[in-house]
């Protein structure tokens, strides 16, 4: 994985939630996050119809701990975009690996703004959280 965010960017989220972890999601820090039927955190993929409502920011090692997710403001993320590059100003919808990619397609959610390009899978980039929206096109 490459981190393409450098040069002072960083997370800086003005709005946090958090809850228990639903569990082990350790290895899902700067993934995107919903909460699941039980109030608890877990990973998301928009496209099996989940929510986003922004992106774990901590690393609960187990479930029952606090994981914390940044709803508003910047975050780091990580993202693919090999299949369809993201460009500065893209909408990011969440895939399988619960990274960020390119929302194209009509009536897609998306969760995010692209605020640094990528055009590799697991790249790290600066985001804008805009919550969950859904494409026009």
């Amino acid at each position: 994985m490459t981190s393409i965010a450098s040069g002072g960017v960083q997370a800086k989220p003005t709005g946090t939630i958090t809850r228990e972890a639903a569990r082990d999601l350790s290895s899902y820090q700067y993934h995107a996050m919903k909460i699941d039927t039980d109030s608890q955190i877990d990973y998301v993929d928009t496209s099996s119809a989940g929510v986003c409502i922004g992106v774990l920011q901590n690393a609960p090692d187990a479930a029952g701990e606090e994981a914390e997710v940044a709803t508003e403001g910047t975050s780091l993320l990580y993202v693919d975009g090999t299949s369809v590059s993201i460009a500065e100003g893209d909408p990011l919808a969440s895939n399988s690996n619960y990274h960020g990619h390119k929302a194209d397609s009509d009536k897609e959610q998306y969760f995010a703004i692209a605020l640094q390009p990528s055009t590799a899978d697991g790249d790290l980039i600066e985001v804008m959280l805009v919550g969950p929206s859904y494409l026009a096109v």
